[in-house]
């Protein structure tokens, strides 16, 4: 009996070595697995049994625990087995109760009745497996629909235990072993079976992906092709891979056989490299000259290294590619190139100059075009357009390049620009001639600007500004003409952009801030007001004349955010006074015609009055003359909305415009500043009259006259005779900070009857005169 529970063993392992060989090999044949570890496990039984009943006491424990050992995941994995290769799962239910049946059966009966407890637990399983996978598996291949048959002969096998005990052994061992290997055997074979399909399926893959695919993919051995799929036939229009091996050398030499792919093939076989890349046109058949892009990498062929490239025809994504930056690196019109290639090249040149060369740009710009579209009409325009830049392109030299920055503005680029003056005639020539368009001539004007680096600007961006800069100058000059940049203009530009932006910043940051001057009572010297004039500190800078902020505030559209801001502070300023001296005396605030004639001006001052609380007698707003003489009706309107809240108005700069007469006596106004410029030549006598002329103006409307620029005891007293009221300059006081300001005003307020202040010894030295 010793030999048979040892061929039992045997076969058993022999069985499921085999079988786990085939899961190793092919790793989707989980079932293999699952029987190969059921069979070995199930080669412990007949030892441990063997052990069990062979061996002395001491190493009978041994032999029960390897009995348990192999029961319990013979069972498990065997029915795992079947349901797997019928495409199901165990639940994990049924393996508990397959386990506790199993430990039961192994421990709870007497010795003597172990053997039929555990032929009778193997019985219900084994039939149990049998009929699930008769019923799972009848639909299947013929050898794959034995195993439910074999598997309840197997559980039948456990009927001579369960009959005659011990004496049924032999026999049941016998059945059990062929059972077994015929149950393996049919595994092993559906393994392999799945296993064909499993590269059958990859197999069909590849060739759904390679022969369906755009992309070209061939095999190659390093002298022939040994798969080429359609797209490869299509791309080369060549016979490959159509059943025979193609020899590379049989191809032509401008397709595959070429030193780049021999020389990556090696690499890739030799380990050099994991994945090559490369790129080239070649020329097929047909003469189509195509952009490929290759991409190879190793690869197992009928069990042989190769390699495996991969071809992409990016001809039509290069042509779409190239045309779109055609597109956004040249005119639509014309098809030259534009502003982007123009800034291009300038860099080019002028960072990688060594110093020798001398890059000329000319900006040109065709004078009245607009008036031309909208006589001529757009389509006739175009086509002058594109008439005029052939007529250039027709006069530049070889290196120079004409680029059409926009509209009807073009830039000629010369590398070579020894001659400036030489391109520039050749322009001038070229602009004075005819154009033929649809049977008609035109003559076009053209102002021209040029620049030359390093002469003009040291970098691409300065140089174009100041081509620019010499355009508009030549603008001003009738007919076609040009203008030769200067440095300190283009210096110019830069320093304006750069005060601009930090005006910008100063309005924000309040670096603009107010002084006040004070205004003489021409007779007693006593304080009658104050002018709020502004200052900008500007941080690095210094203190920047008011002329040169105020213009650039003019020019970029700040001046209405400026005054609104200076003209808040202001009256904040006069509430802090108000509230520490008890009253104050009024201060004038200086209004652009901007500011003046912005619908919601009056209203933002009725809310400065309301929020700050200070008297409106205590407020004077200084118009200038430009903005009543430009806009007389709405000044008018604004002028009396503001008098009726209590507001005194002055004409600043009086005498320096065109004012008239009739809109003196228009103007709802209380006070006439005469500007410097005529006060500075006082005494003489031409002077003294023109003041004296406006000063008579003035009281025939009940106007108030104030002399602005007081700076000698002559300008003062021949002021007060020629009937000026009010004196204001460097004479009585420069403007003085907030705090000095307070102090005059306090001195002012505190001197009650006898009126001395700071003022007085001027006033009181021009009253005695």
């Amino acid at each position: 009996m010793d030999y048979l529970y040892l061929l039992n063993a045997g076969m058993y392992l022999i069985i499921g070595t085999a079988l786990l060989a085939v899961w190793q090999r092919h790793r989707a044949q989980t079932f293999a697995r699952d029987m190969g570890c059921s069979t070995v496990f199930a080669a412990l039984l007949p030892i441990g049994y063997l052990v069990h009943t062979e061996a002395a006491p001491p190493w009978q424990a041994l032999g029960m625990a390897l009995v348990v050992v192999g029961a319990i995941p013979n069972l498990l994995f065997l029915a795992s087995g079947v349901l797997q290769l019928s495409g199901r799962r165990l639940p994990r239910p049924v393996a508990a109760v397959i386990t506790g049946g199993a430990l039961i059966v192994l421990l709870a009966p007497p010795a003597g009745a172990k053997l039929v407890w555990w032929a009778g637990l193997n019985l219900c399983v084994l039939t149990a497996l049998g009929v699930l996978a008769t019923r799972f598996l009848w639909r299947t291949g013929a050898g794959v629909r034995l195993v439910g048959p074999l598997l309840i002969t197997l559980g039948l096998n456990q009927l001579l235990l369960i009959a005659y005990a011990e004496q049924g052994l032999a026999i049941n061992i016998i059945n059990a072993t062929l059972l077994r290997a015929v149950i393996g055997a049919v595994f092993v074979l559906s393994a392999l079976d799945g296993a064909l399909d499993e590269a059958g399926k990859l197999a069909r893959r590849f060739q759904q992906l390679t022969e369906h695919a755009v992309q070209g993919v061939v095999v190659i051995d390093g002298q022939r092709i040994l798969y080429a799929n359609p797209a490869v036939r299509q791309i080369y229009g060549l016979p490959l891979g159509l059943g025979n091996y193609i020899t590379l050398a049989d191809l032509p030499p401008e397709s595959f056989c070429d030193a780049t792919l021999q020389r990556q093939h090696h690499a890739l076989q030799s380990g050099q490299t994991d994945i090559a890349n490369w790129e080239g046109r070649r020329e097929v058949a047909g003469g189509r000259e195509l952009e490929l892009r290759f991409e190879a990498w190793r690869v197992e062929w009928d069990g042989h290294s190769a390699t495996q490239v991969l071809i992409t025809d990016d001809t039509e994504r290069n042509a779409s590619a190239r045309a779109l930056l055609h597109q956004a690196t040249h005119d639509k019109l014309t098809g030259l190139p534009n502003r982007t290639v123009l800034m291009q090249r300038l860099k080019e040149y002028c960072y990688l100059a060594d110093g020798s060369l001398h890059c000329t740009l000319i900006v040109l710009n065709i004078d009245r075009f607009k008036l031309f579209n909208q006589s001529q009409g757009h389509v006739v325009g175009d086509h002058v357009l594109k008439a005029f830049a052939a007529q250039l392109r027709q006069v530049l030299g070889a290196r120079a390049e004409l680029m059409r920055l926009g509209g009807d503005e073009f830039a000629i680029v010369d590398p070579d620009g020894a001659n400036p003056h030489d391109i520039a005639g050749r322009l001038q020539s070229a602009c004075s001639q005819a154009l033929r368009v649809g049977g008609s001539e035109y003559v076009i004007d053209a102002s021209m600007g040029m620049a030359i680096f390093p002469e003009h600007a040291g970098n691409a961006e300065a140089l174009l500004r100041a081509a620019n800069a010499a355009m508009y100058q030549a603008k001003r000059i009738p007919g076609t003409s040009l203008a030769l940049a200067e440095p300190l203009r283009v210096e110019q530009l830069s320093s304006a952009l750069e005060n601009e932006q930090a005006l910008r910043r100063g309005i924000r940051t309040q670096e603009v801030y107010l002084d006040y001057q004070p205004k003489i009572d021409a007779v007693n010297g006593k304080l009658l007001g104050f002018e709020a004039l502004a200052r900008w500190q500007r941080p690095g800078i210094g203190l920047v004349s008011p002329v040169e902020f105020i213009a650039i505030a003019e020019r970029t559209g700040l001046i209405a955010e400026l005054g609104a801001a200076l003209l808040e502070r202001a009256c904040r300023q006069i509430a802090v006074w108000h509230a520490e001296l008890g009253d104050c005396v009024p201060v004038a605030v200086n209004v652009s015609p901007v500011q003046l004639l912005t619908k919601g001006f009056p209203q933002l001052v009725e809310r400065l009055l309301r929020e700050t609380g200070i008297p409106p007698h205590c407020l004077t707003l200084e118009i200038t003359e430009s903005a009543a003489v430009d806009n007389l009706e709405d000044t008018q309107t604004q002028l009396r909305h503001l008098r009726g809240l209590g507001i005194e108005v002055a004409m600043d700069d009086f005498g320096t415009g065109f004012s008239s007469l009739s809109m003196l006596r228009e103007l709802p106004l209380s006070t006439l500043k005469i500007d410097r410029g005529l006060i500075i030549p006082l005494p003489a006598p031409d002077a003294v009259a023109v003041v004296t002329a406006i000063c008579q103006l003035a009281s025939a409307l009940a106007l108030q006259v104030v002399a602005e620029g007081i700076e000698t005891l002559e300008q003062a007293i021949a002021a007060r005779d020629a009937g000026c009221q009010a004196l204001q300059g460097f004479f009585y006081a420069r403007p003085l900070t907030v705090a000095d300001a307070g102090a005059w005003m306090q001195r002012q307020l505190s001197a009650g009857a006898d009126g001395r202040n700071a003022g007085d010894d001027a006033a009181a030295a021009v009253s005695t005169m």
